[in-house]
């Protein structure tokens, strides 16, 4: 029974044992676990440099260049002040004006109607004219008669109708005589156209104001040969 006790003690005395090394070592580590240890950085000691002078060759001078294109300065044309032009009138003297008496100006105690009448007058239109042909004042029974008949178309029995225009001036004479139509005889016109430019007479064309103007008459003219 006594061996059995003595045995269980030893075994009490190493676990308490063992349990305070173990604490014992937590202490430890954690008393290093606490502790840091603080390093400082070397101090930067910064860039050192020596300055160095080098002198540089003088530039090279180099050869003007010329324009190429080259412009002309513009020529200022010298200012011509103005003159005056000069004058027969002598403007330091002031000429001598006479002033014409004017009776004073009165209000108008009535208006003279006949004069306002008068002065908005209006002239009546011209009468107006119906425009008139030449009309003969001789013939034309007349102008052109047997007598007149050339002997050559006698001779020949020529005969024919012709028509005529005739241009009247305004003092109412024949200037000219134009053949419209034609006998088919050179001979028989002409000769109308003589003896009528030579005998008729007009009463001149007038316009629409009545005025005598220059106008123009047609007619016919038969050569027939008479017979004995």
């Amino acid at each position: 029974m006594a061996y059995t006790d003595t045995g269980h003690t030893h075994k009490k005395l190493a676990g308490a044992t063992g349990v305070a090394l173990v604490h014992i070592a937590l202490a430890f580590g954690l008393a290093a676990g606490l502790t840091i240890k603080y390093v400082a950085p070397p101090e930067d000691p910064g860039l050192e440099g020596t300055n160095v002078i080098v002198e540089l060759p003088p530039p090279t001078p180099k050869d003007p260049v010329e324009p190429t294109n080259t412009v002309a300065p513009k020529q200022v044309d010298q200012y011509i002040p103005p003159v005056a032009p000069t004058t027969d009138f002598d403007l330091s003297q002031t000429p001598q004006v006479a002033l014409a008496d004017i009776d004073p100006i009165r209000p108008l105690d009535r208006i003279d109607t006949g004069l306002l009448e008068s002065a908005i007058s209006i002239e009546p239109p011209a009468p107006t004219y119906t425009p008139k042909a030449p009309s003969p004042t001789n013939g034309p029974v007349g102008w052109v008669s047997t007598n007149d008949y050339p002997r050559r178309a006698l001779t020949r029995g020529w005969e024919g109708d012709l028509s005529y225009a005739l241009d009247v001036g305004s003092d109412g004479r024949v200037t000219q005589c134009r053949i419209l139509s034609s006998t088919g005889h050179q001979i028989l016109d002409a000769k109308a156209c003589e003896v009528i430019e030579r005998r008729a007479r007009f009463e001149p064309a007038t316009d629409a104001t009545g005025s005598r103007v220059a106008g123009t008459y047609r007619g016919r003219v038969s050569w027939i040969i008479p017979e004995d």
